[in-house]
């Protein structure tokens, strides 16, 4: 019997059946172990798989929701269009105003080069009167020697190449004079036209600038406007955010007006109960009061016992009811009403007394 005893007391590893749990427990483990580790590289690699799928998901999420939302895509077209217009402002101004005062600079610029131009065809005029007056000269010294060597038969051949240079000399001079006459022409053309272009200039860039005041003020009264329709159609840009705080004020207001009216559905019975104990005192004080300014009043006309028997109070029922309660003896009223009873009838004379 003890032996079977112990043998329930021993635990279960001490047992034999418990041993070889404790062995097969431990192979079990370490296989596990063995398997976690060959099987790890295909664990991380299933868990990078499934993490790049993850993020995948979420970029393929971002772009249908970039695709299909209207207020996604119409900030996406402002960026679109904000970047190519600030590239293109690199080539081309896109302010009115400035596309104007571009034009008028590059005119000014043709126009410093017309003058350019024409101081040269000037000088070109005077370099052709220069050649004309030269070539005059040297005609009629050609001619002076032909017609010295005209006659002298040793100088005759001399003579007759000075005749045909100074024939040259003269057709030359009618080439340059007639080419003289069409620069100068053309002088005076161009003198005109840039004058007038000059006017025009200076009209252009008085209408520039009237342009430009009215526009700054265009702009002025547009953005006025603009701000006013703006409050008036309630789009400003806080309109949001104020629609929102009027909303948490209005919710908030009602909460809390719920709680105070909850506060008072149940607080309303106890103070009707309070309400109801304080007037039963305030009965029970004002009946207190009148009994004892009856006795008051009975002390002091000498309202006492007669023969032997005490008087029957007059008060009403309720009176009666409230003034047979009993009170405490040390009330100091009371005393001081029994005192005064007993020194009125030890007054009172001996007949008295007795009846």
């Amino acid at each position: 019997m003890s032996n079977a005893l112990d043998k329930n007391a021993r635990s279960f590893l001490a047992r034999p059946e418990g041993r070889v749990a404790l062995v097969v427990s431990a192979l079990a483990l370490f296989a596990g172990a063995y398997g976690l580790i060959l099987a790890l590289p295909v664990l991380i690699t299933l868990v990078q798989n499934t993490l790049e799928l993850a993020g995948l998901c979420l970029a393929l999420t971002a772009v249908f929701y970039a695709v299909f939302d209207r207020k996604l895509r119409a900030f996406a077209s402002y960026l679109y269009r904000a970047f190519f217009r600030l590239l293109t402002s690199f080539f081309i101004e896109l302010d009115p105003i400035g596309i104007l005062r571009h034009h008028i600079a590059e005119l000014q610029q043709k126009l410093v080069t017309m003058r350019e131009q024409l101081g040269n065809l000037n000088g070109q005029i005077r370099r052709v009167e220069r050649s004309i007056a030269d070539n005059t000269e040297q005609r009629e010294k050609a001619l002076t020697l032909a017609q010295t060597g005209r006659h002298d038969p040793q100088h005759a051949d001399a003579s007759r190449l000075q005749a045909r240079h100074a024939i040259k000399l003269e057709d030359s001079n009618g080439r340059l004079g007639a080419m003289q006459t069409q620069m100068q022409t053309l002088f005076r053309m161009l003198k005109k036209l840039s004058d007038t272009s000059e006017l025009v200039l200076q009209d252009m860039q008085s209408t520039v600038d009237i342009k430009t005041r009215e526009r700054s003020s265009m702009k002025a009264a547009y953005s006025a406007y603009r701000g006013a329709l703006a409050i008036l159609q309630g789009q400003s840009e806080g309109r949001e955010l104020y629609d929102r705080a009027m909303e948490f004020l209005n919710d908030d207001y009602a909460r809390k007006l719920g709680e105070i009216e909850m506060f008072m559905d149940f607080s309303e019975g106890v103070i009707k109960a309070a309400d109801l104990e304080n007037l039963a005192y305030d009965a029970r004080a004002s009946e207190r009061l009148d009994e004892w300014e009856r006795r008051l009043s009975d002390s002091l006309l000498g309202v006492g016992q007669e023969g032997g028997a005490p008087r029957t109070s007059r008060l009403p029922l309720s009176d009666q009811h409230v003034a047979s309660f009993p009170t405490p003896s040390s009330d100091p009223l009371d005393a001081l009403l029994d005192g005064r009873v007993e020194a009125r009838a030890h007054r009172l004379p001996p007949a008295a007394r007795g009846r």
